[in-house]
């Protein structure tokens, strides 16, 4: 019996909402700035659909170009020459880290947003994939879409 509450009880906490947390954002150069869930939640929105497993999902959440721009980054017009060499580096919370180019954060250079997720189909994002998933519109496969985003960094490329 105690084995049933114990897996009933695990089952529950990875279906339910995972609380916000904060997200931190560095880019190299400049100080990284810590933004709380109300500040990422106030950035603006889009919405992102990709396949999963054969199923569209549609994610919504804070587009990821606004929240670089709080951490100064190069942007837009003058995202060109040696900053159009910089790299995105998300970082999830179990050690899983993915790379965009910068470009392809911006809307000068990018139509489909990149999004910092925080629901799902219309819901909360579970304690698996929350607080945050990245999602990368346009993309064929998740595969650089990472659950539990907990830092994105802003690095020189190669």
């Amino acid at each position: 019996m105690r084995i049933l509450l114990a897996l009933a009880a695990a089952l529950a906490l990875i279906a339910s909402p995972v609380l916000a947390q904060d997200l931190k954002v560095t880019v190299a150069g400049r100080d990284s700035v810590i933004l709380t869930p109300a500040e990422v939640a106030a950035l603006p929105r889009a919405k992102a659909t990709i396949q999963v497993k054969g199923q569209a999902v549609t994610y919504e959440g804070a587009v990821l170009h606004e929240a670089l721009l709080k951490a100064g980054v190069v942007a837009g017009e003058r995202l060109m020459g040696r900053y159009l060499n910089q790299v995105v580096v998300l970082r999830a919370g179990d050690g899983f880290t993915s790379l965009l180019s910068i470009a392809e954060t911006d809307p000068v250079y990018r139509a489909n947003p990149v999004i910092l997720a925080d629901t799902v189909n219309g819901h909360p994002l579970d304690a698996r994939e929350g607080p945050y998933r990245v999602v990368v519109d346009g993309d064929l496969r998740p595969s650089r879409s990472p659950r539990n985003v907990v830092a994105v960094e802003v690095k020189a490329g190669f």
